[in-house]
């Protein structure tokens, strides 16, 4: 590359700057005082997570890890930090040296501009060398509103769009070289072309589906078209030895994309999916199109992942360019793949999806999507509004080559010694209407990056454990929570890399519920954040009640330290106190009908039992009771039923579910009924520590078959007494498999028995109550055994472990006496 070559480059790349700073402006101006986006997005949570980055490398940790998120225990942050490098590099770089606002801030004017010189470099090869169609073109990608929508939603890794011109331009080297390629310069295009492949989703994973699959479908298929087999070669040989290369890469973290990765969500298909009108459709920010009604019928609250519009320069460029250029037709055939996907599932209009009624019965239009989005590694695409980043780049391709017919007409209908002026000023007023088209936002939203130095001042602390913010539910407060981090710098209860925590549900609202110091101790919270914003009244409160004054307060949050505990978890004061209501919930107003899933959320403060005593109401509805998402009793609801349902309690906090299954859809038409499930009553009680039950069975009754039997006898004496039995099953019992309870007298000889499978259907946990001694005679002494046979040839289970009766096949489970 010769000096020229290289300062041209320079030249080129430092107009994309003045670019980027004109479209991001008042960035340029805050950029140690701010962070990019809505106040609602990603900004302060990448923030805070290019802090950490450049904490752990200075300190010498591991990046991967987050030994500050998840108290005690930490988190992996793998999928996010190691799959993603761009995203974080070179942010990471810089904030060992500036402030992480700044840090953030340029390395996505970097980036931004960065997009635009790569697709210059793509246009200046296709377009013939020819400068100012190229610059053009780069402009128009680099400038796209779906970029601008990603950035105000704070989304850093999305930005990192630089590779992709790169990847396509590297592969038409080989396809279509200007010149005949040596075999060296075959094999060095070859590399360039692989390394561009990996690279290409470096800022974010997904984009390998988003932007790559499309560009590397769209050079197959005109190549095959061409009927090019040498083509097709080279562009199968690139693609497989990328994926190689990328797969050995995300190797160590494979196991959390496609397990417990912060990339698994559900849904979000159809509302992350672009609307019809959306590539017609401008910001309702701008000055000259606010007052248009349907730019926000449109993009509704879709603004970040649903915006894709093409404007009206860039796209009269791309209509000239396609009449003009039969070689531009070729980048029409990436804008239909890109744009079909990026639909979604369903065709939507005015962010609705469309419905089609047919004999009074409506459906809705599905579209290519909606075939692949369930498969393996497309399921984690939730977002297919992203496509639209290949939509942006060959638009502006085609861009490219209507600028190109602009400059020719002006050569043709100019003097030569007019041509050079006049284009500069054709040059300057194209750019200048595309940026007055495209600018989405005026002035660039921003969110402060301001920490109030009370709570900077934590990080002089040494008696925190751990920081609790909340209410934890809130998405928003938790990525403010993050970001706060960065100034207090001790653990957080919670936190989380992408999305949403991973910390138990059950013991953050526990927690957030009560805000009683004896929890909050034993859980390791020394400071409670009150996020003000984003909680209630009540909640705010609730903390003054429990927690005292805040230590520091402003509009945003309200700082509290937790009296010191009162008792300690577990202790007989505590259980039988106050403390009884964490073993126990009230059901809320808004739960009584249940068209999926109800949660409820307890706390045991030792192991023991718990009875659920519930009525529910449903019509032909099969419903299931769920111990942290096992099912624990399962029955066809038909009308009013009243259950009670002891579960086993380990130490800890736990979820109970209701749920009905199937589920209500998410959607249905008026003249459909999905029939719910109501819930009636919902009431725990009888909390039972393990060791006042009889007897105390540690780990469980182990029986041949893979089942385990944890049982209580609450002694009553009066009339009837109660069995709770818990069963688990490594496997699902069959029918001919009979679970029986037997009631001797004092003569051994059996007066009562309940014999019987148990249908789970399924399920691997069975909690059940049965009720002995009813017409027994009284004064008389009563034991009770319990096992498994199978049917017809009544053959016991062995019993395996060491307890009373399992040399006869069964369990002594205790005896009782029946009292006048």
């Amino acid at each position: 590359m010769t000096l020229t070559s290289i300062l041209r480059n320079l030249a080129v790349y430092g107009f994309y700057v003045t670019v980027a700073i004109f479209l991001t402006w008042p960035l340029a101006a805050q950029l140690s005082t701010h962070l990019a986006g809505f106040d609602y997005g990603d900004g302060r949570e990448m923030a805070r997570h290019i802090w950490w980055y450049s904490t752990a490398l200075r300190s010498g940790q591991s990046p991967i890890f987050q030994p500050n998120m998840a108290y005690p225990d930490g988190m992996p942050g793998g999928v996010l930090l190691w799959a993603n490098p761009q995203q974080w590099f070179p942010a990471w770089l810089l904030a060992l040296f500036l402030p992480v606002p700044a840090a953030a801030n340029i390395s996505l004017l970097f980036y931004m501009a960065l997009n635009g010189w790569a697709a210059y470099v793509l246009a200046r090869y296709l377009l013939n060398r020819r400068e100012l169609p190229a610059i053009i073109a780069g402009l128009a990608f680099m400038a796209a509103p779906t970029f601008q929508g990603h950035l105000a939603g704070g989304h850093g890794g999305l930005m990192v769009a630089w590779a992709f011109p790169l990847y396509i331009w590297a592969l038409l080297q080989l396809i279509l070289p200007k010149e005949p390629l040596t075999r060296r310069q075959q094999m060095r295009f070859f590399a360039l072309a692989v390394l561009f492949f990996v690279l290409s989703p470096g800022g974010h994973l997904l984009q390998a589906i988003y932007v790559t699959m499309p560009i590397t479908a769209a050079l197959l298929l005109w190549r095959l078209f061409q009927r090019d087999w040498r083509g097709v070669g080279w562009v199968l040989a690139v693609n497989v030895a990328g994926g190689i290369l990328l797969g050995l890469f995300l190797l160590p973290i494979v196991s959390e994309i496609f397990g417990t990765s912060a990339y698994v969500d559900e849904g979000g298909f159809s509302r992350y999916s672009m609307d019809l009108l959306s590539v017609v459709t401008p910001s309702f920010f701008h000055p000259l199109y606010g007052a248009l009604d349907y730019p926000r019928r449109v993009l509704g609250v879709n603004l970040e992942e649903g915006t894709s519009y093409i404007g009206v320069i860039v796209g009269l460029l791309g209509i000239i360019g396609l009449i003009r250029n039969r070689a531009s037709r070729w980048w029409l055939l990436l804008a239909l793949i890109a744009w079909v996907l990026a639909l979604g599932p369903l065709l939507k209009v005015f962010d609705q999806p469309v419905s089609v009624e047919t004999d009074g019965y409506a459906t809705y239009i599905s579209l290519p999507w909606a075939l692949v989005q369930n498969l393996p590694g497309f399921s984690l695409a939730r977002t297919p509004g992203r496509f639209n980043f290949a939509l942006a780049l060959a638009v502006a391709i085609m861009a490219g080559y209507g600028a190109i017919s602009v400059f020719n007409w002006l050569k043709s209908a100019l003097s030569e010694r007019r041509i050079q002026a006049a284009s500069g000023v054709v040059f300057v007023v194209l750019c200048s209407l595309i940026l007055l088209d495209y600018r989405f936002f005026w002035p660039f939203p921003t969110t402060s990056a301001a920490i109030p130095e009370p709570i900077t001042a934590l990080a002089q602390r040494d008696d925190i454990r751990a920081v609790f913010d909340v209410p934890w539910q809130s998405t928003v407060a938790a990525k403010a929570g993050l970001y706060l981090q960065t100034g207090h710098q001790h653990a957080l209860l919670a936190g989380h890399v992408t999305r949403s925590t991973p910390v138990d549900p059950a013991k953050l609202t526990v927690l957030q519920d009560t805000l009683d110091p004896t929890l909050l101790d034993a859980a390791g919270v020394d400071v409670v954040i009150v996020h003000k914003q984003y909680a209630s009244e009540s909640l705010l409160e609730h903390a003054r009640q429990q927690l005292g004054e805040a230590i520091y307060e402003n509009s945003r949050w309200a700082v509290f330290e937790p009296p010191p505990a009162e008792f300690e978890v577990g202790t007989d004061e505590w259980i039988y106190g106050e403390g009884q209501r964490y073993a126990g919930f009230e059901l809320e107003p808004e739960s009584a009908q249940v068209n999926n899933r109800q949660d409820f959320y307890l706390y045991a403060p030792a192991a023991g039992w718990l009875m659920l005593d519930t009525t529910l109401e449903a019509q032909e509805r099969h419903a299931e009771i769920q111990l942290d998402r096992e099912t624990v009793q399962r029955w066809q609801a038909d009308g009013e039923q009243h259950l009670r349902v002891p579960v086993r309690l380990s130490e800890g906090y736990h979820t109970v579910t209701v749920a009905v299954d199937p589920p209500c859809p998410g959607q249905f038409d008026a003249v459909l009924r999905c029939r719910a499930l109501s819930i009636q009553e919902l009431n725990p009680y009888n909390y039972t520590p393990l060791e006042s039950t009889a007897p105390a069975n540690g780990n469980g009754v182990r029986f041949e078959g893979g089942i385990t039997l944890d049982y209580a006898m609450p002694s009553s004496g009066w009339g009837n007494n109660f069995i709770w039995l818990f069963w688990q099953f490594e496997q699902a019992p069959d029918e001919n498999a009979i679970r029986f309870i037997h009631v001797l007298d004092e003569n051994g000889e059996p007066v009562q028995q309940f014999d019987s499978p148990i249908n789970t259907a399924g399920a691997i946990t069975w909690g059940e109550e049965i009720v002995i001694g009813d017409g027994l005679p009284s004064g008389k002494t009563y034991r009770v055994y319990a096992g498994w046979y199978t049917y017809p040839d009544i053959t016991r289970y062995p019993v395996l472990s060491d307890v009373e009766g399992a040399t006869d096949g069964w369990v002594f489970l205790g005896e009782f006496e029946l009292v006048k």
